[in-house]
């Protein structure tokens, strides 16, 4: 009877416990990755690890810092993109990113990506030079329509976020000017210290410590506390401008467990609410405020179709080509082209190893490497085209010298008297080769087309 006792009592136990470790939601259970797209001292960088420091006081999760510089983010968020949807790594991400994915291509990261928390908004600023004439709003618009489109605006990055900024605001205002971009807003700062130019575009926290700076207006509904005497473009009725802020935030690969983005929820709020959090930021004018996924994510999809917009507007991007051949470069008619030239390829082959010459197999390869070129020239129409020598130059090089090079070596061939003798192992050879490279321009076609795509060999170098 006694065993019998303590058998249903073991039993009873053993179930509880089973029921307990299903219900119960245990996160994290390792550190945390915080991917950062720049290097270290970097504003993004400063910010994902001061996220780092406060949240350590709510939670005992540990944070790692990881920086992936390279091409205005896209390495850093590819490589969130192969790790799994675990929770594990948060992509430490800025509005700036989303000039880079619509100026590449890649508005499908968008929709890969649960655009977890915008965690603050710096609001987009003119910064004049104090000791130059032109240093308020109203002398930049009289000195503007002075110069009649030659007046000189600063800042980094052509096709950036300030640059549309800046696009947006002459549009709004009914002026025109020129662009000067630089490698990073502190050499922009420089130039505009140098008088190389009237107006730099950037945030409100660029001016402290610097008495030779000067906000002349600013985007935001009401006049910042920080900054009293710096006028907004609501001021001058500009109401169409009140709203144009570097947003930072994180982001979580899309899949990730309702569960766990609740936990990050919980997390963002207590680091939203924190002082120490909230005072760091604050002090430059940075608007602190968390906004959760819902919101968030129409924020992006906004910034997105304002990006797509003046990219297009100033020739980065070409979304609605008139060219016929910036046409066939895109989408599912680029895919097309791809598959007739393997049809093309293959047909090719098929028939040399059938009733054609011997002496016509040596043609294989002059053949292959013009349509080749053909469908390269075709692409090259999708590259920017907004400068007299674009990144289209040097492959539509190349292209000029491959034809005639490979028409000169097909002629050669058919001007040969007698049949040319191949080996069948030279020739497998050179069939083998022009497959294996076929097959290797598919691979690249559709692991460029498919961001979402794990490539188990760069998830184990990453991770080692």
């Amino acid at each position: 009877m006694k065993r019998t006792i303590l058998a249903f009592v073991l039993l009873l136990l053993l179930l509880t416990s089973c029921d307990k470790s299903e219900d119960e939601f245990s996160f994290p259970q390792k550190p945390i990755t915080i991917i950062v797209y720049t290097g270290p001292g970097g504003l993004i960088d400063i910010t994902a690890r001061k996220f780092a420091t406060v949240a350590s006081k709510y939670t005992d999760a540990t944070f790692v810092i990881e920086n992936k510089p390279g091409s205005g983010g896209i390495v850093a968020l590819k490589r969130l993109l192969q790790l799994p949807s675990d929770g594990y790594t948060l992509f430490a991400c800025t509005k700036s990113n989303i000039s880079k994915i619509v100026s590449s291509g890649g508005e499908a990261y968008v929709d890969d990506i649960d655009w977890a928390a915008m965690m603050m908004a710096d609001p987009e600023c003119i910064i004049t030079y104090n000791k130059q004439e032109i240093i308020s709003w109203e002398d930049i618009l009289s000195d503007a329509k002075e110069k009649n489109g030659n007046q000189l605006w600063l800042g980094p990055a052509n096709g950036g976020l300030d640059h549309v900024t800046a696009l947006k605001i002459w549009d709004e205002a009914g002026i025109s000017a020129k662009w000067i971009p630089f490698k990073s807003g502190g050499e922009a700062i420089a130039a505009l210290l140098g008088e190389q130019g009237v107006a730099y575009v950037g945030n409100p926290g660029e001016v402290l410590g610097n008495e030779d700076l000067r906000i002349a207006v600013l985007s935001n509904p009401e006049r910042l506390q920080q900054f009293p005497d710096a006028p907004t473009f609501n001021d001058f009725g500009l109401t169409n401008l009140d709203n144009e802020f570097m947003w930072r935030g994180f982001v979580l690969k899309k899949g990730t467990s309702a569960e766990i983005k609740e936990w990050y929820d919980d997390i963002f709020t207590k680091v939203n609410n924190d002082p120490e959090w909230r005072n760091y930021w604050e002090r430059s004018g940075i608007i602190v405020d968390y906004i959760d996924t819902a919101e968030f994510t129409e924020i992006v999809l906004n910034d997105v179709e304002q990006f797509s917009y003046y990219l297009q507007k100033i020739g980065i991007i070409n979304l609605d080509a008139t060219n016929i051949f910036a046409k066939l470069a895109t989408g599912k008619t680029l895919a097309f082209l791809i598959i007739l030239f393997v049809l093309i390829l293959l047909t090719g082959i098929f028939l040399t190893y059938g009733s054609i010459e011997r002496k016509y197999q040596g043609i294989m390869i002059p053949i292959f490497f013009i349509l080749l070129s053909i469908l390269f020239f075709i692409v090259s129409f999708s590259f920017p085209d907004n400068e007299e020598v674009g990144p289209s130059v040097v492959p539509r090089l190349w292209i000029i010298i491959l034809i005639p090079l490979n028409i000169f070596l097909i002629l050669n061939t058919l001007r040969q008297k007698g049949e040319i003798e191949v080996k069948n192992e030279n020739k497998n050879l050179v069939f083998s080769f022009i497959v294996l490279l076929i097959i290797y321009l598919l691979g690249i076609y559709y692991i460029e087309s498919s961001p979402n795509l794990c490539v188990n060999s760069s998830y184990w170098i990453s991770r080692n």
